[in-house]
């Protein structure tokens, strides 16, 4: 049987040594965003958990490209600690880790361990961050099902196409960027939707979660 892109796509995912691709200061800010855009609740709880949330969104020194699975499982993991009644700074921090691997999810440069592309992605990132917005999009989340796997499957595909425009875009050989990078580039265009998308990811995830296991967690 002949593989799909696709499937050697994931492959390749699963395989992949360990590294992060955004800088821990750009998930961080991911994250806080996302974190305003939940149910009050849910709001009130991750704001005093603060500190625990944004260890998790920083990721780790040995981060892998995370794969559909990889994000299923920390969702279901959340599912069940949460069933669990575990301590409430660990379930901060669990759903900070999650936020890590899904706005990886939709980071284009990062398919495969190491590599100039992703790099150099991080740096602009960063460098970029300050012009980056908020755009609008539904809360697909606060209603049908709990399941999050077809909108995984779905942001792994469009990451992959994401990916080859942005290739166009450099020169692996030399480690060098090919044509503008500038505010109306493709990579620019990349970059604004996998910050905007990734925001509003790790947002609807969290209310799916909300919706299934909130009532178990502590607040008021």
């Amino acid at each position: 049987m002949r593989c799909s892109t696709f499937a050697r796509f994931a492959l390749a995912a699963l395989l992949a040594p360990g590294l992060a691709a955004w800088s821990p200061a750009f998930h961080e800010a991911q994250t806080q965003l996302a974190a305003r855009m939940v149910p009050g609740r849910m709001a009130a709880f991750l704001a005093e958990h603060g500190q625990e949330l944004a260890q998790g969104a920083r990721g780790r020194g040995n981060d892998q490209v995370p794969t559909v699975e990889d994000v299923e499982a920390q969702f279901q993991l959340i599912v069940s600690i949460s069933e669990e009644g575990c301590r409430p700074q660990r379930l901060a921090r669990e759903l900070g880790t999650l936020a890590h691997q899904v706005q990886l999810l939709m980071d284009p440069s990062a398919i495969y361990g190491d590599s100039p592309l992703r790099e150099s992605f991080e740096d602009y990132a960063d460098q970029q961050r300050p012009k980056l917005v908020l755009t609008r999009e539904p809360f697909w989340a606060v209603a049908g099902p709990l399941d999050p796997r077809p909108h995984l499957l779905q942001w792994a595909k469009v990451k992959y196409e994401r990916h080859q425009a942005l290739s166009a875009c450099f020169d692996p050989r030399t480690a060098r960027r090919l044509g503008p990078w500038d505010d109306l580039s493709v990579p620019f265009a990349q970059l604004q939707l996998a910050y905007s998308g990734g925001i509003h990811a790790t947002a609807n995830l969290w209310i799916q979660l909300w919706r299934a296991e909130g009532d178990l967690w502590p607040g008021e």
